[in-house]
């Protein structure tokens, strides 16, 4: 097999580059926000931040998902703040008063200007849509169903996760490492293969039976799965008789990663968003069911070990692209895509290029 070659270091650090990215990318494909059993009732709001965009995700009153910018339509005043539930929105600013559904009820002096029309100043919206109770949204009004861009990956979800409709969203773990010093791709990079594990990850590798460990890529996600597990590990020991026995992680282009491990009903959902060229957080959460009792050592295992033993990972790799001795490395990939190989990384790297050289849909 011929050797391929990664990015180049300047996409890790040219800022043209990463302003190019959050049009290009950020901005027309589908990020991940949260689960329908944060925002269950009319009223109920989510915001989050992607790129320089600031977001609302709201419940309205018939129970459809909208998502508004967080930007009033008078002086462009942040609306709301974090989460939680309101009956209409109001600007903190000059106290201009939108409905949940978007539209400007009342507007100080409004009265007193002939040609002023409400409907002019509606919030803008974009795309919300829901996958089996996961919320994405999309900037782009032209974009894609996401069905219709990540194909099969609805399928394979249900068929992997017989426990998918009982799960519910825990609260954010703050004792959870999520602000990483490093470029968003550096993140997605490290995420996408388990080339790494073995030295890095030793009491993961410990878990799994690698030599059964496989990477498959789709059009615009990919996934890693091992069949086989170990119940007396070195991570965290669970019960043989558990219903959760293998381990799936998925990922979604360009920045959505979940997946579950063994022993326990949970599944992993976060989005892996830039800060800045060189900095990081992976927005997401744990979902359980009413049934899940998580194992011991399941936490701390997950957030002082493996989390941490990522985000060194990540650090290092920005420090070191910096150096003028590194411009671009090897694929390292075997025909069987075996969970060592770095075929996902690969299609990643595709995906920037092809992004990033038109000002065309990926997809």
């Amino acid at each position: 097999m011929k050797t391929k070659k990664t990015l180049s270091s300047e996409y890790y650090l040219d800022q043209s580059i990463y302003e190019k990215e959050k049009t290009n990318i950020l901005y027309r494909n589908w990020n991940y926000i949260g689960h329908n059993s944060e925002i269950k009732n009319a009223g109920d709001y989510l915001t989050t931040v992607i790129g320089d965009e600031r977001l609302i995700i709201i419940r309205t009153d018939s129970g459809e998902l909208k998502g508004f910018y967080n930007v009033c339509r008078h002086r462009a005043h942040t609306l709301l703040e974090k989460r939680g539930r309101v009956s209409s929105i109001t600007c903190p600013y000059h106290s201009w008063n939108y409905s949940i559904e978007g539209e400007l009820k009342h507007a100080k002096n409004a009265d007193k200007m002939t040609d002023f029309k409400r409907s002019d100043y509606c919030l803008t919206s974009f795309q919300v849509i829901d996958i089996c109770n996961f919320i994405f949204v999309n900037l782009d009004d032209s974009a894609q169903h996401l069905n219709r861009q990540a194909v099969g990956f609805e399928k394979d979800l249900k068929k992997k996760i017989p426990f998918l409709d009982k799960l519910r969203a825990l609260p954010p773990d703050k004792e959870r490492p999520s602000v990483i010093g490093a470029n968003w791709k550096i993140v997605v990079d490290n995420y996408l293969e388990c080339y790494h594990c073995t030295k890095a990850h030793p009491a993961f590798v410990n878990m799994i039976d690698m030599s059964r460990y496989q990477t498959d890529v789709f059009k615009l996600w990919s996934r890693q799965y091992a069949p086989n597990t170990n119940p007396d590990n070195k991570a965290y020991k669970f019960n043989r008789n558990s219903s959760v026995q293998d381990m799936c992680f998925w990922y979604i282009w360009p920045n959505t990663a979940l997946g579950y491990v063994p022993g326990v009903e949970a599944l992993f959902f976060s989005s892996i968003r830039p800060n800045s060229i060189d900095k990081t957080t992976r927005y997401g959460h744990w979902l359980v069911t009413d049934e899940t009792v998580l194992p011991d050592g399941f936490s701390d295992y997950m957030n002082k070990i493996l989390f941490t033993e990522d985000i060194s990972i990540c650090e290092s790799v920005q420090k070191g692209i910096k150096s003028k001795s590194y411009k671009k490395g090897p694929f390292m990939i075997d025909p069987e895509h075996s969970g060592i190989s770095e075929t996902a990384v690969q299609s990643f790297h595709d995906l920037i290029r092809n992004s990033l050289s038109t000002d065309s849909e990926v997809g």
